[in-house]
């Protein structure tokens, strides 16, 4: 027993004192300030942000950009048609987009650094760099150091005078005045020219001034604004009539081109049902068969169907036959 009573007395504390304890504890929980972090909404992002973080990620959606398509996401993002760039940088719709889609064969010789120069003004963009990795993308850095040739301190000279020359061209022209001169008053004037015939009014019964001439005579409408459009991504090839290939690589769904009319262009695809020929918002067609390779299909042959479905007026003039 003894052992038990000096068990109690330097035992545990009672079941009270546990209690008291206990909600002590608790009611130092309860009296601790609590440190509550409060997050700050993230500010919404401008346009010209967006389009910077894409200029300096060449990327859109996870999808790696090359430099042209650079300038068309950036374009897009700042809420730009192709045809307000146009109006502002005086650069024709045809060359921003031949740019965009970095077919440069079609751009005239020595003028791409400049218009890459005017479409990074219009957009904001650094046009050094712009120019600098566009030209190694598409390979045109020969071209552009040769646009604009610098000649070298050795090679600068003093202008020479051109009197010289201007006095030899005086001359030049003198013997040459003489000379008709003279042979005005050999040669006897030639008989004057019988009236020409009036000419004749067209019969206005007539429906087209094409209406006898064969399909294949007929002039094809250029104006038509004929593209291409993947409805899903797919390969595509398309060639000049001398061989010249202007494109040939995967196109992402969506993504266009206009091929160039009348000259005699052909388009070659490994899934013809994977593009579709349109004029607007009007579909011609598919390029050709649902999953079937496709091969030099005539870009001129289908303006003339083109000019048919989504032009009568131009049909009847030139392309097809008009609707009676």
């Amino acid at each position: 027993m003894g052992h038990d009573e000096t068990f109690n007395t330097q035992g545990p504390e009672s079941l009270d004192d546990v209690r008291s304890a206990d909600s002590g504890t608790d009611r130092s929980i309860e009296d601790s300030p609590v440190s509550e972090s409060v997050s700050e909404p993230i500010p919404e992002m401008t346009p010209r942000e967006r389009a910077m973080a894409i200029f300096k990620s060449r990327k859109f959606n996870g999808e790696s950009l090359r430099m042209g398509q650079v300038l068309r996401r950036v374009r897009e993002t700042l809420g730009l048609e192709i045809a307000d760039v146009s109006r502002k940088s005086l650069l024709r719709q045809d060359f921003l987009m031949w740019i965009e889609r970095m077919e440069i064969g079609q751009i005239p010789k020595g003028y791409l650094t400049p218009y890459l120069r005017a479409y990074c003004v219009e957009l904001g963009l650094p046009d050094s760099e712009v120019i600098a990795q566009y030209t190694l993308e598409c390979g045109a850095v020969s071209e552009v150091k040769h646009s604009a040739p610098v000649p070298k301190i050795g090679d600068i000279a003093p202008p020479k005078p051109k009197w010289p020359l201007m006095v030899a061209t005086a001359a030049v022209m003198t013997l040459f005045a003489g000379a008709a001169i003279g042979v005005t008053q050999i040669v006897k004037p030639a008989p004057e020219l019988a009236p020409a015939p009036a000419i004749v009014a067209v019969n206005g019964a007539r429906h087209s001034l094409f209406e006898d001439m064969s399909e294949a005579e007929r002039p094809l409408p250029t104006n038509i604004q004929l593209e291409l459009v993947a409805v899903r991504q797919g390969w595509l090839e398309i060639r000049g009539a001398d061989g010249t290939i202007f494109r040939s690589r995967v196109m992402a769904a969506g993504e266009n081109y206009f091929p160039r009319l009348d000259a005699g262009w052909t388009v070659s695809a490994k899934d013809g049902g994977a593009f579709q020929w349109r004029v607007g918002d009007v579909v011609i067609g598919p390029l050709g068969p649902e999953g079937a390779a496709v091969f030099s299909v005539s870009v001129d042959q289908k303006l003339a169907e083109a000019a048919e479905m989504a032009a009568p007026t131009v049909a009847s003039n030139g392309a097809g036959k008009a609707t009676r």
